[in-house]
């Protein structure tokens, strides 16, 4: 029987980076989970091309290639953000979110929807980092970012193992 996936509970929707696809896995022993993460969005959508013809009082569409992302908003944490040099075995975690964007490293990813356990659904690809867009005001009394996931390729689902 389908059950509907509740993400309330703290350990289900789970952004996990990597230098590789095996790092970037959900539980991952090496995987940098991003953490304070506020919102997550997966989108799998088609490019679209639209036309109209002069016997038809509606537009036609065809689709095109995938234009797929990984959105999110975060609180900035600073070894998140700007790496962490004790960190060994994941260059993404090493170097943090601003400097692997700026060199515009490729990355592994992961989104987890269930959580770790065994079974648990996911989605997964690689990509590059962008959006990141630190914000902080009087009343938030906090740093704020958004980010992204400029999927290079399709995006693949899994299950946990």
């Amino acid at each position: 029987m389908a059950g509907v996936i509740n993400v309330t509970s703290s350990n289900q929707a789970i952004l996990t980076l990597g230098n590789s696809a095996v790092s970037a896995a959900p539980g991952a022993v090496n995987g940098f989970v991003v953490p304070l993460v506020q919102d997550v969005t997966v989108s799998a959508t088609p490019g679209t091309v639209r036309y109209s013809t002069l016997d038809s009082t509606s537009s036609s569409a065809f689709t095109t290639t995938n234009e797929n992302e990984i959105s999110f908003n975060m609180l900035v944490d600073d070894d998140a953000f700007f790496g962490n040099s004790s960190v060994t075995n994941n260059t993404v975690a090493t170097n943090g979110l601003l400097s692997t964007s700026i060199a515009k490293t490729e990355v592994f990813f992961s989104v987890a929807f269930e959580g770790t356990d065994t079974d648990d659904f996911y989605v997964k690809g690689k990509g590059f980092i962008g959006g990141l867009a630190p914000s902080a005001s009087m009343d938030q009394g906090i740093w704020i970012s958004s980010g992204s996931i400029i999927v290079n390729g399709e995006l693949e689902k899994d299950q946990v193992s």
